[in-house]
């Protein structure tokens, strides 16, 4: 593996760690629910739309690196929900967002198996142009460069939201 490859990976550990413990505690009943404040629904962003966020992103990433893998594609409907810019919504019925255990599992398979295709990348391979155009990753001038932000700050920003949720859900703090 080379030494981009170490670089690019390094976050598989505690983001999967990290991700563990958050949801210790959830119950599938609370999954896709906002809070309740004072003045009604909190609009933050519920486990369900977190983990499925962060689920479709290990199919882009390997699509970015060059990877092409069935086994990471996204279950029907996950796109549609889940992808940036779709809208967080309070599901007190259980009918709009896909049940807790296929979203938690979508979400660490395909980490995993990203994780383990990204390792198998040279430092070459990452080094190269990433192809993507737009204002966003024009920021990032190699595939290494783009893949390390989709793998680091993306989901721990998102993870990092669930720690904010758990409190409005009157649940202890994970650490």
């Amino acid at each position: 593996m080379g030494s981009l490859a170490q670089t690019v990976i390094a976050p598989q550990g505690p983001l999967l760690r990290y991700a563990e413990k958050l949801l210790e505690g959830v119950t599938p009943a609370q999954f896709a629910r906002q809070p309740l404040g004072r003045n009604g629904i909190i609009d933050t962003n519920h486990p369900a739309f977190i983990f499925g966020h962060l689920s479709v992103y290990p199919a882009r990433i390997c699509a970015i690196a060059g990877i092409t893998d069935s086994a990471l594609a996204n279950p029907p409907g996950f796109e549609g929900l889940f992808a940036a810019g779709s809208v967080c919504k309070d599901d007190p019925d259980g009918t709009t967002y896909p049940p807790m255990q296929e979203v938690t599992a979508h979400f660490f398979e395909g980490h995993r198996q990203m994780f383990a295709r990204l390792a198998e990348l040279s430092d070459e391979q990452l080094a190269a142009p990433h192809g993507q155009e737009n204002d966003f990753s024009r920021a990032f001038p190699s595939r290494a460069a783009l893949l390390a932000f989709y793998v680091g700050p993306h989901p721990f920003t998102h993870i990092g939201q669930m720690s904010a949720w758990r409190r409005c859900m009157g649940l202890p703090s994970a650490f």
